[in-house]
């Protein structure tokens, strides 16, 4: 491999990893927010995520670019690895970027877990509601924990 690509190459991943631990640093300070419920901040954070996102995708872009990998290839990252597992300098480089790229995704999962929480949360909470303005039923819940409504008769109620 040439010297200016090999250059590029490092310049490019090691860019891409800086971007992977901002990118990290706002997913675990969503995560926070998302604890708080401080929309005002969360959306400010989608903003700035979106960002890091839009650089690492125009990096790794350029950067495949070197090899005619296209990111929609579903394997590129593996496809990349194969013209760069014999030089030495790079490889280390590659593996601290899908080390920091893993990172980025568990803690995305943590906070994709945590909204569908608080979804649910919500849920319940607007069923709540709707049962306290239908006084003439009573709120059961089913197998899978979710509230219904059954009619209050004299019969059901003995049971």
């Amino acid at each position: 491999m040439e010297s200016n690509i090999q250059e590029f190459l490092g310049t490019a991943i090691t860019h891409e990893v800086s971007l992977c631990h901002e990118l990290y640093e706002l997913l675990a300070e969503e995560q926070k927010q998302l604890e708080t419920q401080n929309i005002d901040r969360i959306n400010q954070l989608l903003k700035e995520k979106s960002s890091v996102l839009t650089q690492l995708e125009q990096s790794a872009e350029r950067r495949l670019s070197v090899f005619g990998i296209k990111v929609i290839h579903n394997h590129h990252p593996q496809l990349f690895e194969q013209q760069i597992q014999s030089n030495a300098q790079l490889m280390p480089q590659w593996q601290k970027l899908k080390d920091a790229m893993t990172r980025c995704k568990t803690q995305n999962e943590i906070n994709g877990r945590i909204i569908e929480l608080s979804q649910k949360s919500i849920d319940r909470t607007i069923n709540l509601f709707k049962q306290s303005l239908r006084p003439q039923n009573l709120t059961t819940y089913s197998a899978k924990g979710l509230a219904q409504q059954t009619p209050l008769h004299i019969r059901s109620a003995k049971a």
